[in-house]
C-alpha cells in the first residue's frame, strides 16, 4: 500500500500518476518528450525486467539504509533489505555524464546485448528515459532514448503543489506509459538530474512522522523550577527553503547551524520525492517483481566541504561516495571501496541471471593495494583506498582522511600522517 506523507497527501486520479489498473498515465501538461529510436527491438514477452534508477546529485547522507538520522526513505530501504548495498561505491569522475558514458560505451559482449540475448525475455528492448540531454547523446547501446524537456529555473519559481507536477514525475509517467505499450522490454533505465538542477518537490513531504514535529504535549513526571507541570514548551520549527533553484553557497565561520539544517531538510524533501516515486512506479507497472538498481552518479555537498550545493567547493568524499543498491541478490553489504566502473561487469552478471555477486571468501578479503582515482576539475588528484581518502586541491593543498571511520571527511589528518601522504606519488 502506498504511504502518503505530509499535510496534503497526493491521491491518484485519472489525470495524474494513477496506480489504478487500466488507467493511461499522462505526462504533465508541459512535457512533450523527444523520442529517438537508435535501433529496432525484437518483440517478446518480458518476464522479469531490470529497472535502473540513477540520479545525479544523490547523497548517501539522506538515504535511510546508509544510516541517515534526519531523513527517511522506506521504499529504498525495502529494496536494500533483500538486496546488496555498497557502503563505499566510488565515482571515478565527479561529472555525471562522464560516469554514465563509461557505463554506456561500446564493449565486447555489451551488457545491453546480453539482456536482449540471454535475459529471461530474449530480444526484449533496452530503453533509456532521461531529463538530461547530455546523457542521451552517448546512449547508442539503447534501443530507444526518450529525452524529456526541462523547465527553466527562475527566481520566482515555487515548488510544486503536488508530486505529479514535478520534473521527476514526468520521468516516472513516461516509464509507466512505456510499460503499457505492446512492445516488451528487458531494461528500463531512468535517469534524472533534478537534484542538481531543480528542487521542485512539494515541501509537504517533510516532515513525514509525528515524531519529527514540534512537541505540543505537556511534560509529565518532570518538575521544572518556576514552571507548572501543565505548561507546554513551544519548540521552534526549523524552516524549509521554498526555492526551486539549487543552492551553491559557501558556509562562513559564523553561520547559524540551523541554516545548514534547513538546507538539509530542503534537500531531504527531494530525496523523499524519489522514494515515493519509486513506490508509485513499482506499484504501477505490469511486472510484479522486477529487479531494481538505485544508484547515484555523483553526490551532493551538505556542508562537509564548507559548501551547500552540487559540484561546488573543494572535492570531498560525500560528492563521490554515492548510493548503490541492487535488489534480490542479498541481503548483503559490501563494505570495501568499489569503483563505479564495475557497474558494467555487474550488469553482465545480472543479465546472466546471477543471484550472488560475491563469495564469502571475497567478501572478507581486503586488497590493501586497491586505489580508485577520481577525475575532477576541482582537484589535482583524488584517490580512495580501503584505509584512506587523499585529495590535493587546486591550490596544491593536500588532505588526508581516515576511512572508513571518517565518513564525511570531518577530520583532516594529513599533517599528522605525512608518511601516508608521501605514499601517494601522484
Amino acid at each position: 500500500m502506498l504511504r502518503f506523507y505530509g499535510k496534503s497527501p497526493w491521491r491518484p486520479t485519472a489525470t495524474n500518476l494513477s496506480v489504478v489498473p487500466g488507467v493511461r498515465f499522462l505526462h504533465p501538461p508541459w512535457v512533450s518528450p523527444i523520442v529517438s529510436d537508435v535501433r529496432p527491438a525484437q518483440s517478446n514477452h518480458a518476464a522479469k525486467p531490470l529497472i535502473v534508477l540513477s540520479f545525479e546529485g544523490l547523497a548517501t547522507a539522506a538515504v535511510g539504509c546508509y544510516g541517515s538520522s534526519w531523513n527517511q526513505t522506506p521504499a529504498i530501504d525495502t529494496i536494500a533489505t533483500g538486496g546488496c548495498v555498497w557502503d563505499r561505491w566510488i565515482a571515478t569522475d565527479d561529472e555525471s555524464a562522464a560516469v554514465m558514458q563509461k557505463w554506456f560505451a561500446d564493449q565486447v559482449d555489451h551488457w545491453s546485448q546480453r539482456y536482449r540475448d540471454r535475459g529471461q525475455c530474449s530480444g526484449g528492448a533496452v530503453d533509456l528515459i532521461t531529463d538530461d540531454p547530455s546523457i542521451g547523446r552517448h546512449a547508442d547501446c539503447f534501443d530507444r532514448v526518450i529525452t524529456l524537456p526541462q523547465l527553466p529555473v527562475g527566481d520566482t519559481d515555487e515548488p510544486a503543489d503536488d508530486i505529479e507536477s514535478t520534473q521527476l514525475a514526468s520521468i516516472i509517467a513516461a516509464a509507466i506509459e512505456r510499460d503499457s505499450e505492446a512492445e516488451p522490454w528487458n531494461v528500463l533505465w531512468l535517469h534524472s538530474n533534478f537534484l542538481a538542477n531543480r528542487w521542485d518537490a512539494p515541501r509537504s513531504l517533510f516532515p513525514i512522522d509525528e515524531i519529527e514535529l514540534p512537541s505540543r504535549e505537556a511534560f509529565e513526571d518532570v518538575e521544572l523550577i518556576g514552571m507548572p507541570n501543565d505548561e507546554v514548551i513551544d519548540e521552534p520549527t526549523l524552516p524549509i527553503f521554498d526555492t526551486v533553484a539549487v543552492p551553491r553557497q559557501p558556509i562562513g565561520d559564523s553561520v547559524d547551524p540551523d541554516w545548514i539544517t534547513s538546507w538539509m531538510r530542503t534537500y531531504g524533501c527531494q530525496v523523499r520525492l524519489i522514494d515515493l516515486m519509486i513506490e508509485v512506479l513499482l506499484q504501477s507497472i505490469g511486472v510484479e517483481d522486477p529487479q531494481v538498481i538505485v544508484v547515484g552518479t555523483n553526490g551532493f555537498a551538505l556542508g562537509q566541504n564548507g559548501w551547500i550545493g552540487h559540484h561546488c567547493g573543494p572535492l570531498r568524499s560525500p560528492e563521490i561516495r554515492v548510493p548503490m543498491i541492487v535488489s534480490d541478490i542479498g541481503p548483503i553489504r559490501i563494505s570495501g571501496p568499489t569503483s563505479d566502473q564495475t557497474m558494467v561487469d555487474l550488469l553482465c552478471q545480472l543479465a546472466d541471471g546471477s543471484c550472488s555477486l560475491i563469495s564469502p571468501a571475497a567478501w572478507v578479503k581486503t586488497d590493501p593495494s586497491l586505489e580508485i582515482r577520481t577525475q575532477s576539475s576541482r582537484a589535482r588528484a583524488a584517490v580512495t583506498t580501503p584505509k584512506w581518502f587523499y585529495v590535493r586541491d587546486e591550490d596544491e593543498q593536500e588532505h588526508l582522511f581516515l576511512k572508513p571511520d571518517d565518513v564525511e571527511d570531518f577530520n583532516d589528518v594529513g599533517r599528522r600522517r605525512l608518511d601516508v601522504i608521501e605514499e601517494f606519488d601522484i
